[in-house]
C-alpha cells in the first residue's frame, strides 16, 4: 500500500464529514438548493470521483497485489464505495424508486439494461463492474461481487477482479451469489442459494481458468 492508497483509505471519513455538513446546511436552510447539495454529496460525488480515478489510473482486470508498493486502482475504488457498505440503506432507498438504482449503477460505470427489477435487500460490491442485460429479475439477498480476495504469506493479500455478466431476461434466485468473471446466460433461471463461482458460466461445465486465477473461489 503506497501513499496514494493510504490517501484514498480516508475517503469514507471525508464522505462522513461532507454528509454531516450537507445535512447541517439542509437542517438550517431547508430549501431546494440545500436538498440538492445533500443529494449531490451522498449519491453523486463518489461516482464522479471514481470516474475521475478511472481516467487517471484505469482499472485492470485480473490478479493484483494490494499489499505492494504500486498503486492499486481497485483498492482505491473499494475505499470510494465503502460509505455505502457501511450504510446499505442509502442504496435500498434508490431501489424503491423504479429505474433509479439502474441509473445510479450506470453513473458508476456499469452497463445496465432497461427494466431490471431490484429487490430492496441485496448487495452489489463493485458498482462499476456490472454488465447486466434487459429485464433481469433479482430476488432478495442476492450478492454480486466482481472481486475475491486471497491472502498468502509469501506474497501478501491479492485480489482477482473481473466483471460480473448477467444476460437479458435472467432470473437470479434468493440468496444466490455471483462472483468475479462469472456469467449468467440469457433467459437463465438461477435457483435460490446457488453460487456461480469465479469465472464460471452458469449451466455449463466449469472451465479450467488460468493457473494464476485457479486458486480463487467464493467459498
Amino acid at each position: 500500500m503506497n501513499s496514494w492508497d493510504r490517501l484514498f483509505s480516508y475517503f469514507p471519513l471525508l464522505m462522513t464529514i461532507a454528509a454531516f455538513a450537507a445535512l447541517g446546511v439542509f437542517a438550517q436552510w431547508p430549501n431546494g438548493w440545500s436538498a440538492a447539495l445533500l443529494l449531490f454529496v451522498i449519491y453523486l460525488f463518489p461516482p464522479l470521483v471514481l470516474r475521475i480515478l478511472n481516467r487517471w489510473a484505469p482499472l485492470r482486470t485480473g490478479v493484483a497485489c494490494i499489499d505492494g508498493r504500486r498503486f492499486c486502482s481497485w483498492l482505491a475504488a473499494h475505499h470510494v464505495q465503502a460509505f455505502y457498505d457501511a450504510l446499505p440503506y442509502l442504496e435500498s432507498l434508490l431501489r424503491v424508486i423504479p429505474g433509479f438504482y439502474s441509473m445510479w449503477l450506470r453513473l458508476w460505470g456499469s452497463r445496465v439494461g432497461y427494466g431490471v427489477e431490484w429487490p430492496v435487500r441485496m448487495d452489489v460490491l463493485d458498482r462499476n463492474l456490472m454488465d447486466i442485460g434487459n429485464r433481469v429479475v433479482f430476488s432478495r439477498e442476492v450478492e454480486l461481487s466482481a472481486h475475491v480476495r486471497k491472502k498468502q504469506e509469501a506474497v501478501g493479500s491479492r485480489v482477482l477482479v473481473r466483471p460480473v455478466r448477467i444476460g437479458s431476461y435472467a432470473f437470479i434466485g434468493a440468496g444466490a451469489r455471483v462472483g468475479p468473471g462469472a456469467s449468467v446466460p440469457h433467459n437463465a433461471n438461477v435457483p435460490a442459494m446457488t453460487v456461480v463461482d469465479v469465472n464460471e458460466v452458469f449451466g455449463e461445465a466449469k472451465r479450467h481458468p488460468e493457473k494464476e486465477e485457479a486458486e480463487f473461489a467464493l467459498s
